[in-house]
């Protein structure tokens, strides 16, 4: 684990088995990097998506991976973390369920206190940090710099505390360090949709370690630290979705270009395919002739970096776009209401 410059802060904390592991969700590799510290083997509950990528679903079950559904309640997969617990094993859990966008702690599902506190185990929490500046969910390319994890002991919901001070920003101010990569600005289209000068909508596009403005010209760029023209990643984003609320309010819709969705029948197990333009207002999100009442959508939530995934009566919903998966999450939140929604 040099390749990362991988640091523990009290490994040796962590007990034997049974116990429960959940940490925060900061860098697509983070299991991983956890499991370098841990001497034992640990089943990992994994959104369901992941077992319909081909590659990613032959490793998943030959560990004996969780399938765990996301932005809805699932019973079925609480039962089987329970069960591993009682068998003796070890259990990881990303309670936040996706990748941090923005370097920040984010939300937990309802009933994830209650579920914590019901295990009969130590739970032990493993916060890292730097694991988002490593890999910006946003980005294109990696940078290098420093990885650390701090592991405590809990019982129940108390390590969720511990885990909400994960934030990157709050331990690069204290730690500066540098993060080198190339392109640093590449992906930024991703978070950056209105240009804060002009107020134009996806004029910015990345150069380099720049992102500007094809209207004013504006720029923006990602320093060595992080830092979008001096500002955390939080800092940018509430701009834009200030900007993207006002948005909507004045054109009622949201146009994101091309898309295509992948529809998994879960009675079925048939898949469809819906190519076309994706759009979204008060009432439903189209992809193009196909329509999809927000009423009934539940669960929207992002995937990766480029998927919106939602569950819409029988079927699972996959949709694919090149830079609007969390623009639409959030044009999501502000249209249907946050507890429409989940990451």
């Amino acid at each position: 684990m040099k390749r990362y410059n991988l640091h523990a802060v009290n490994a040796e904390k962590i007990p034997d088995p049974p116990f429960l592991l959940v940490g925060n969700h900061a860098y697509f590799i983070d299991a991983a990097l956890i499991e370098a510290f841990v001497s034992y083997p640990i089943v990992w509950a994994v959104a369901a998506g992941n077992f319909r990528l081909p590659l990613a679903a032959s490793i998943l079950k030959a560990a004996d991976a969780i399938e765990k559904r996301k932005g809805v309640p699932d019973v079925a997969a609480m039962r089987k973390i329970l069960r591993v617990l009682k068998d003796g094993g070890i259990v990881g859990l990303m309670p936040e369920g996706s990748v941090t966008w923005d370097g920040e702690f984010g939300e937990v599902p309802p009933g994830t206190e209650k579920f914590l506190d019901r295990v009969d185990v130590p739970v032990v929490a493993a916060r890292m940090n730097g694991g988002y500046l490593t890999r910006p969910r946003w980005a294109d390319h990696h940078r290098w710099g420093r990885i650390e994890i701090a592991f405590e002991v809990f019982r129940g919901s108390e390590a969720l505390d511990f885990l909400s001070r994960s934030s990157d920003w709050e331990w690069q101010r204290e730690k500066r360090i540098v993060f080198k990569g190339r392109k640093r600005a590449s992906g930024i289209e991703r978070i950056a949709w209105f240009c804060e000068r002009c107020g134009g909508f996806r004029t910015i596009s990345a150069r380099g370690d720049e992102a500007v403005c094809a209207e004013c010209g504006a720029a923006l760029t990602v320093d060595e630290y992080g830092y979008v023209s001096g500002r955390s990643v939080p800092e940018v984003l509430k701009v834009q979705r200030e900007l993207l609320a006002a948005y909507l309010a004045r054109e009622g819709s949201l146009k994101v270009g091309p898309g295509e969705a992948v529809i998994l029948n879960t009675l079925t197990e048939s898949i469809e395919k819906v190519r076309g333009e994706v759009s979204i207002d008060g009432l439903e999100l189209r992809v193009g002739e196909r329509s999809y009442r927000l009423e009934n959508v539940r669960g929207f939530s992002t995937y990766l970096k480029r998927l919106n995934e939602f569950n819409y009566d029988r079927d699972v919903v996959r949709l694919k776009t090149e830079h609007s998966s969390y623009l639409l999450y959030c044009a999501h939140r502000i249209l249907a209401g946050p507890e429409a929604s989940t990451l």
